[in-house]
């Protein structure tokens, strides 16, 4: 089983989150953690490098 994808604040901003995605012709953020895998980026990387959370 695949790992929920989460985030701070995630029942607050979900709704926005999937707007924004939708939008963009992605269905959920499961399709869009399968995009970035395929095109080689980690987003939770770029985050803890960009911004290291203790």
């Amino acid at each position: 089983m695949a790992e929920k994808i989460t985030f701070e604040s995630y029942e607050r901003r979900i709704d926005k989150v999937n707007k924004a995605l939708n939008e963009n012709g992605i269905a959920s953020l499961e399709e869009a953690k399968e995009i970035c895998d395929k095109a080689g980026i980690d987003p939770y990387k770029t985050v803890e490098e960009t911004q290291p959370i203790a």
